[in-house]
């Protein structure tokens, strides 16, 4: 059996608010929903060729679909992989809005994790609605969960305030930018006020040494840098063939990033294995091109960190075969400027008190056992 494979399902396309950026566009948002068959295949399938899989239900909204409906998926996970066998896991990203104490408490029973996308003081850039109210509410009751916010062309220089608004609540959040496709594309950070505002945001998680929060990606960065593998950053990992998503339709595509028609992988009725869709044209399409882009990226001093970045970003900027696009461009720099800082603590080994916790636990795990960065 394959170690492991992370499996994006969109239970719908539908969603119950009208997100400026989001890479839908409207004529695709429109109701319906998966059929549990079509998901109880899939899960048996990931069963049956690998040790463990994660599940990730996205959209649209995946929570205008009734919870009944994820309560057969986890009867389901437990049929195929065995309950309580440590083979599964599931996170539900969501806006928030249909978040409730009911649904909370059956996440916390199954574990379930929760990821709210939602940019504090500035959502209303973005996102009709606003869901503060409901986690204060839920943050009260000691629910978990963690926050990714968006930054769009208006937020790229209020990130460190962004920052600050979810560390005061103690919760956990990820910047990352708005992506070039569908209505996005107006919304794109310039590279050069992305990069200024994400190195302060850095530079003030570095140095707050109250720190109840980890800051992604840049703590994911910093484990890179320092030789610990990050799976979950996965933009930066070599992902094909490790990632699966499954439209309402059964279609297929290698990840959840609004892929192109070319990359279509078949359908989940046509296939008898998940092998089979990773043999298709449309993988075939996206890996050599991929490859292709990779050759180019190869002499790059932090080609090793980035793996030639996320393969959709680049056929939404340059195309897929070629790199040096605007993420390209903001990781080299952001990633230069956190790499720095920890080679400087390295090196000078100052006192560790100065720096939060995440970064000093990180540090210390270095010096004591050291791995070679090369």
């Amino acid at each position: 059996m394959k170690p492991h494979i992370t499996i994006i399902i969109k239970p719908t396309l539908f969603c119950n608010t009208d997100c400026k950026h989001c890479y839908h566009i409207p004529k695709d948002r429109i109701k319906g929903e998966i059929s549990l068959e079509r998901v109880e295949k899939l899960i048996k399938l990931a069963s049956e060729e690998y040790q463990t899989a994660w599940f990730i239900w996205h959209g649209g909204e995946p929570l205008t679909i009734p919870m009944s409906f994820y309560k057969d998926v986890i009867s389901l996970e437990e049929k195929y992989f065995g309950k309580d066998s440590m083979r599964y896991g599931n996170t539900i990203n969501t806006n928030g809005m249909l978040l409730n104490r009911r649904l909370m408490a059956y996440c916390r029973e199954k574990k379930i994790n929760v990821g709210i996308s939602y940019e504090g003081p500035y959502n209303y850039v973005l996102r009709a609605g606003d869901v503060e109210k409901t986690l204060d509410t839920l943050s009260a009751k000691d629910n978990k969960y963690s926050i990714s916010a968006t930054i769009s062309k208006e937020t790229a220089s209020k990130q460190k305030e962004i920052y600050e608004y979810f560390r005061d609540r103690a919760v956990s959040v990820s910047l990352s930018p708005v992506i070039a496709a569908g209505c996005g594309t107006c919304y794109v950070p310039d590279t050069e006020e992305f990069v200024k505002g994400s190195i302060e945001a850095f530079d003030e998680w570095l140095f707050d040494n109250q720190a109840r929060i980890p800051l992604m990606p840049f703590y994911l960065y910093i484990q890179h840098y320092l030789g610990e593998p990050v799976p979950s950053d996965c933009a930066h990992t070599s992902c094909l063939t490790k990632w699966i998503c499954m439209y309402p339709d059964g279609s297929l595509y290698p990840c959840a990033k609004a892929c192109p028609k070319g990359f279509l992988m078949g359908n989940i009725d046509d296939i008898g294995s998940i092998s089979d869709a990773f043999q298709s044209e449309g993988f075939r399409n996206i890996l050599v091109g991929s490859i292709k882009r990779r050759e180019k990226c190869s002499s790059c001093e932090i080609y090793r960190f980035c793996n030639g970045g996320c393969s959709v970003d680049a056929c939404y900027e340059n195309g897929l075969e070629e790199n040096g696009g605007a993420s390209c461009e903001a990781y080299k720099r952001i990633f230069r400027h956190v790499s720095s800082e920890i080679q400087k603590i390295l090196d000078e080994k100052p006192n560790l008190d100065r720096y939060n916790p995440f970064v000093k636990e990180a540090v210390i795990g270095k010096l004591l056992n050291p791995k070679t960065i090369a």
